[in-house]
């Protein structure tokens, strides 16, 4: 186990089964509270690695404007050159899935393989209740009354309101077209509760397959959004078996 730090990131590493230099693929989710399951890329022996996204866990926040997915892409990047890593495989959930689209979206040739986790195939906007006129302020409002009434985070609300606002004024929609026909292989298991909110997972994933006509979806019944949280024996049975399916 390793846990190298580089500016405002710090990363855990699985034990390795051999050197993430080489032609094997690695896995990066770099979401809140990432979780790296040995479990999970032990049977293609592959290493792993969990980086704490800036404020969250050892790495420290950065400014508000540097929460925007493009610029994370790039720090994204830039720890996978530190780490020596080959091509890899980007598993991530909820805002991991976000950068994770965007990450491939700039850098397609340092990626294999893309898994991911009930989001990055709908945006803010399609929610019909997004208010746009909402502003960061109203934002960290609105979480920290959440938060007096007991809800618990990894983070502050000031930073999960500047990660949500960021990730809203780059939706994911736009980027998905540009990483057809890259070679990189796409996997989107998706949540299927609560039921009301199936007409607009439906509407995304419609759009999702129209950009991205070779991606596999996978429905996961009566699972909500944190996959990892609900089903997480499901999910890594699923994505072995992917990655078993790609070798």
């Amino acid at each position: 186990m390793r846990r190298p730090e580089l500016g405002c990131l710090s990363v855990t590493g699985a034990t390795q089964a051999r050197p993430p230099s080489s032609s094997g693929t690695a896995a990066a989710e770099p979401a809140p509270r990432s979780r790296c399951s040995r479990r999970l890329w032990r049977p293609r022996g592959t290493p792993c690695y969990a980086p704490d996204a800036p404020g969250y866990g050892r790495s420290p926040p950065i400014e508000a404007s540097r929460y925007r997915p493009s610029a994370l892409a790039g720090l994204a990047v830039t720890l996978m050159d530190a780490l020596g890593l080959a091509p890899a495989v980007w598993v991530g959930s909820s805002w991991g899935a976000i950068l994770g689209v965007h990450t491939a979206g700039r850098f397609p040739k340092r990626f294999t393989g893309l898994v991911l986790l009930d989001s990055g195939y709908i945006d803010a906007r399609d929610n019909p209740h997004y208010d746009p006129s909402s502003g960061l302020e109203k934002r960290i409002a609105q979480l920290n009354a959440r938060l007096e009434k007991g809800e618990v985070w990894d983070a502050t609300p000031e930073l999960i309101a500047s990660a949500m606002y960021a990730a809203e004024a780059e939706p994911c929609s736009p980027v998905l077209p540009s990483l057809n026909g890259t070679g990189i292989a796409i996997l989107l298991l998706r949540a299927t509760e609560p039921p009301e909110s199936e007409p607009l997972r439906i509407r995304g994933v419609e759009r999702f397959h129209a950009a991205l006509p070779d991606a596999e979806v996978v429905p996961l019944r009566g699972v909500g959004h944190f996959l990892l949280r609900d089903a997480e024996p499901s999910v890594e049975r699923i994505v072995v078996e992917w990655l078993a399916r790609r070798s």
